[in-house]
């Protein structure tokens, strides 16, 4: 029997606009530079594997088509060559909108915006509109910068493009819909000046003691995961590696970290800030932190952190592997997972509930949308817990799964058992990597999330890797 369920968290972030009363609002004009393309396609680029020309737009004016040229699919990105916005104010609300258009019905288009700041990413927003047809559809974004003097890059983009497919932008724009008011500030009169005494006034003494004051509110200590033990990893025999990261560092073009997004069957919000996702000593750490956080318009009690691969990296074949340490405080859920662009086919590689401290989950979805078929295990490690070191791997080749537990063999699954295992993982998929707090898999357990200790709460990854045959 499968016990695991796992939430899609929306890939679109909602959109906000500041109803904050201390927002002006603007007129701003369009940023976006030559959006009629009088120069052509000389304001933007396009990521490998796309060519840029100019069509007929949807107002009848000029737009930009973005082929792909390659034999495979792509998600591709259309890019201002020159970040639109060169320096934001903290607390500005932005607009971004474009009609896009499509030749290859089935895909998923959308507008995003990111603030950098040098080559720190300051934050994202982005929407998307699944292209059902080759009609026209507006997709608009909204973004509140997060700092004063960073940039705002603006790109459209599409996923899992086929070969020599394109997708056309029409009548870009990007502009400041409110500006935070400046502060009011109101000079005190001048105090009046009294005639100087004659003769000394007598003098009062200082109080000895001083007067109460309420004692400021004392933040948990931070705790950093102890270094990581090394490890010899060799490539599986037969095997290649094609992609990897040890996390020295977040490397933002290999990963996408979700901020202010949550899903229906967790307690957590996840964020992209240093509190609940950061690397130290060699080693990526999510946490989950108890307290009180809002995020348009949803208030919960937990935080927590998750990273994903998609639009930037997937693969349908191949050994798949983690290192990593799991939470041990009760009702934490870590995962690693699989899931392709746009289908609805999941591969649970791992997933815990803290609580079982040598107890791990492996399953199979033909979908996650409805109650289709699926098939699970329930791994015990034959020693220690999973709050020390162990690895993770699921090893997909046409026709057949199999997954394992520190190089050990738990389960497999081929297309003998399950018939539909091929048109559900028909795709390349991308790699997840999350921790809710509580939900529906801690419930199934009766294990409820009772708080998160820092420390007890951290989801600590040595490596990711990709691995495939020769």
């Amino acid at each position: 029997m499968s016990t695991a369920v796992v939430g899609a968290t929306c890939l679109a972030l909602m959109t906000a606009t500041d109803s904050s009363p201390a927002a002006a609002s603007t007129s701003s004009p369009n940023m976006v530079k030559d959006p009629g393309l009088a120069t052509g396609t000389s304001a933007w680029t396009v990521t490998g594997g796309g060519a840029l020309s100019v069509v007929t737009g949807h107002d009848g004016g000029r737009a930009v088509r973005v082929l792909n040229t390659t034999a495979r699919t792509l998600t591709i990105a259309l890019n201002d060559k020159v970040n639109t916005v060169a320096s934001t104010k903290a607390g500005a609300v932005y607009r971004a909108s474009a009609w896009l258009q499509t030749d290859s019905p089935g895909v998923s288009s959308a507008v995003r915006l990111m603030e950098y700041a040098g080559s720190t990413n300051r934050g994202s927003a982005l929407a998307s509109k699944w292209m059902r047809s080759t009609a026209w559809a507006q997709v608009t974004v909204n973004y509140t910068a997060k700092s004063s003097g960073a940039s705002l890059d603006l790109n459209m983009l599409t996923w899992t493009l086929p070969p020599h497919k394109s997708f056309v932008m029409s009548d870009p724009s990007l502009v400041v819909l409110t500006v935070p008011a400046p502060p009011t500030s109101t000079k005190p009169a001048p105090a009046p000046t009294a005639p100087a005494p004659t003769a000394p006034a007598p003098t009062t003494p200082a109080p000895t003691t001083p007067a109460p004051t309420a004692p400021a509110p004392t933040a948990p200590a931070p705790i950093t995961p102890a270094p990581v033990p090394p490890i010899s990893a060799p490539v599986p025999t037969g095997y290649q590696l094609v992609w990897s990261d040890d996390f020295d560092s977040i490397d933002r073009s290999k990963w996408n970290v979700r901020n202010n997004s949550w899903a229906h069957n967790e307690e957590s919000i996840d964020t992209s800030r240093p509190e609940n996702v950061f690397v130290a000593n060699g080693a990526l750490t999510l946490r989950a932190i108890k307290e009180n956080y809002s995020a348009y318009g949803t208030t919960r009690q937990y935080t927590s952190g998750y990273l994903d691969t998609i639009g930037r990296a997937s693969w349908q074949y191949g050994r798949i592997e983690m290192r990593a340490k799991l939470p041990a405080a009760q009702g934490m859920w870590p995962a690693f997972w699989l899931r392709d662009n746009s289908g609805l086919g999941e591969l649970d590689i791992m997933e815990a509930v803290g609580g079982m401290v040598n107890h791990t989950v492996q399953t199979i979805h033909q979908s996650t949308n409805g109650d289709m078929a699926r098939s699970g295990h329930e791994d015990v490690l034959p020693s220690d817990t999973f709050s020390d070191w162990h690895t993770y791997a699921v090893d997909r080749e046409p026709g057949s799964v199999k997954w394992y537990v520190d190089d050990r063999l738990v389960f497999s699954k081929t297309v003998s058992t399950l018939s539909w295992l091929e048109d559900a993982f028909s795709e390349p998929m991308n790699i997840r990597l999350n921790l809710q707090v509580g939900g529906s898999m801690p419930a199934y357990y009766q294990k409820p999330v009772n708080g998160a200790p820092l420390g007890a709460s951290d989801y600590v990854i040595d490596y990711v890797r990709v691995y495939q045959q020769r």
